[in-house]
């Protein structure tokens, strides 16, 4: 039964989590957006997945129809709405969630408040399950069968699904101007894509290395998704919810670009689907390139091995087309969300953080008209809540008590050490994370994310 694991196997999995968290955290640094408050919207929607039990209710449902094994096979495809970074945000984000709740507990509880109990069994209950889905999917999508990219590979592709692809790349031949081209359309098409989607990664993906049968040059895939093409997402009207409107709409709703590349020193990938490159620079290492929309698919509709969804070869000049759209639809973002509160910006992030990858994992169970997705955009426009498993005054207080500056523990030679920005300067910070910032020894004995606790 699902989420039927041992108190051993739980703190086992939630230290290989922490680890994992904290090599990927300290190799990329704490960067806050300066159009949305990044870094409050995340903490907000942490304690809204653990601490009101939405991502256990949501996927209790979707386990009850479809098995996290199924849903990560039927997206090993390009183009997929779930990857390994939504495979990984999905535990990560509970995860956090949970750190955030039982650091409250212990201050509490060191404060000297009486009846504090740091996790109750019914949250060891909730949080075996996450770990128990959440072991079950990446397995089941990486082809080396990891739960983390600890190879620092993303390979989820069949041999005979690159094969496929082969006659749709396009060579280079040195042609720099196509190049400059390339670099161009993906730098809009990306600027897009992060503003989109309230300054995170959500929609970009990237994959590899891969290889042609005879060909030693690597293959890595970018793929850009959720291009807006009208008004509706995860299948329902969200014409009178969706915070903004762009006017010229995009011609495709997603595009893959394929490269392989020559001359490369490193290729690497991390568990965020982030590609890190020696050089990093690497237009004129390109030797072909391929270009493709997946055809939309209703998830509970496809089948592994033999129906993952259509890809379509496009030619070169989809590149201008899609130049267009995204550096129209930037201008258009950036003129209406000036003009946004606070609230509402931090409102539109809290949503995709706390919806977006339930969303898409009750699509595959084809459930996705049995939830509200619009809670979010109906509190930022003063609405009544329209779902019953979220408490919207649990949600103010959640907002209310990040935004109070944080103090940190660190000095500024640590900070320095690091490379990072103090935590005291920023809103929205939970304190529990000046963990990541203990000795070694210490979060081998005492996990990021903590042990499961009396």
């Amino acid at each position: 039964m699902l989420g039927d694991i041992s108190d051993d196997e739980a703190n086992e999995l939630i230290a290989l989590f922490s680890n994992s968290v904290l090599e990927n955290f300290l190799n990329r640094g704490m960067v806050e957006s300066k159009v949305f408050p990044v870094t409050h919207y995340i903490h907000v929607a942490c304690y809204i997945l653990y601490d009101q039990s939405y991502q256990y209710n949501i996927l209790k449902k979707v386990a009850s129809e479809i098995s996290p094994e199924d849903i990560a096979r039927r997206s090993k495809s390009l183009g997929s709405r779930l990857n390994q970074l939504s495979f990984y945000s999905l535990c990560m984000l509970y995860l956090h969630g949970r750190a955030q709740v039982i650091h409250d507990n212990l201050s509490k509880k060191k404060a000297g408040e009486t009846n504090i109990v740091v996790e109750p069994e019914t949250k060891k209950k909730e949080t075996k399950f996450i770990l128990d889905f959440w072991k079950r999917l990446s397995p089941n999508y990486l082809n080396d069968g990891q739960l983390t990219v600890k190879n620092k590979k993303i390979r989820c592709l069949s041999d005979d699904y690159i094969t496929k692809l082969k006659d749709d790349m396009i060579p280079i031949d040195d042609n720099k101007e196509l190049t400059k081209r390339l670099k161009q359309k993906i730098a809009h098409l990306t600027i897009y894509s992060f503003l989109s989607q309230a300054e995170c990664r959500l929609s970009i993906s990237e994959q590899g290395p891969y290889y042609f049968e005879g060909n030693t040059e690597p293959l890595i895939f970018k793929e850009f998704l959720d291009l807006h093409t009208g008004d509706e997402i995860f299948g329902i009207d969200m014409s009178g919810n969706m915070p903004y409107k762009i006017t010229k709409i995009a011609p495709i709703p997603n595009v893959i670009f394929g490269m392989t590349l020559k001359d490369m020193k490193k290729i690497e990938f991390n568990d965020w689907s982030t590609l890190f490159a020696d050089p990093a620079e690497f237009s004129s290492n390109i030797t072909s390139i391929g270009i493709w929309t997946r055809e939309l698919t209703h998830e509970k509709d496809l089948r592994y091995p033999e129906n993952l969804g259509d890809l379509k070869p496009l030619s070169l000049d989809i590149l201008e087309e899609l130049s267009e759209f995204a550096k129209n639809a930037t201008k258009e973002l950036y003129v209406d969300i000036s003009k946004w509160s606070f609230t509402k910006k931090l409102l539109f992030g809290t949503n995709l953080y706390a919806n977006l990858v339930s969303a898409l994992c009750t699509r595959y169970a084809g459930l996705e008209d049995n939830f509200n997705w619009t809670w979010a955009f109906d509190i930022a426009a003063n609405k009544p809540l329209k779902t019953d498993l979220l408490d919207e005054k649990r949600i103010k207080f959640y907002i209310e008590k990040l935004g109070k500056k944080i103090k940190s523990n660190l000095d500024e030679k640590e900070v320095k050490k690091l490379h990072i920005t103090a935590l005291e300067k920023y809103q929205g910070v939970h304190p529990f994370l000046t963990r990541i910032f203990r000795r070694r020894k210490l979060q081998q004995i005492d996990p990021l994310y903590y042990y499961l606790q009396d």
